[in-house]
């Protein structure tokens, strides 16, 4: 790959990192305001909110010029927590079983200050093992690209059907 390939497969990846999480962000705390000179993020040909910008910066920037590492960084790794406020006295948490047939709940104690629904993990892995053949061996930052945006539209599908997003 030519340098300039370098820094677009560089790009493209960082870009998978942070739209995986504006999607999980924007699907699990709902979309947020427009701000006023804001661009929606559209990297993948899915638009999205464009949140703080800063909400993530710190946590992806490893993430930004991984060719250029000298080791893989380690798997993102975006957990949802459900924050459990405070409760009064004659207040209780309880869940529901999982079987359609029961209705029965189930007390939880001691209260948990948060609840972890889901977690999404990536992982970034150059290993020679993942190539199905020498002719994939050299893919053009392009169509790395293309590739990522059924991804992410499968992602952004999946986000929806899961049960956080109810």
């Amino acid at each position: 790959m030519s340098g300039n390939d370098v820094q677009k497969a560089d790009q493209i990846a960082y870009r998978c990192y942070s739209k995986l999480a504006l999607l999980v962000h924007e699907a699990r705390l709902g979309p947020a305001p427009a701000r006023t000179g804001a661009k929606p993020d559209r990297w993948f040909n899915l638009e999205c909110a464009d949140i703080d910008a800063d909400a993530y910066k710190d946590q992806l920037r490893i993430y930004r010029f991984i060719s250029t590492a000298t080791h893989d960084p380690p798997s993102f790794e975006l957990d949802v927590l459900l924050a459990v406020p405070d409760l009064s006295p004659n207040q209780v948490l309880v869940y529901r079983r999982p079987e359609p047939s029961s209705s029965s709940r189930v007390l939880v104690e001691p209260t948990p200050s948060y609840v972890l629904l889901e977690t999404w993990s990536l992982v970034f892995d150059r290993s020679d093992h993942l190539r199905l053949s020498d002719a994939d061996a050299d893919l053009a930052p392009s169509s790395i690209y293309k590739h990522g945006i059924g991804l992410f539209r499968a992602v952004y599908a999946l986000l929806r059907v899961a049960p956080a997003w109810k």
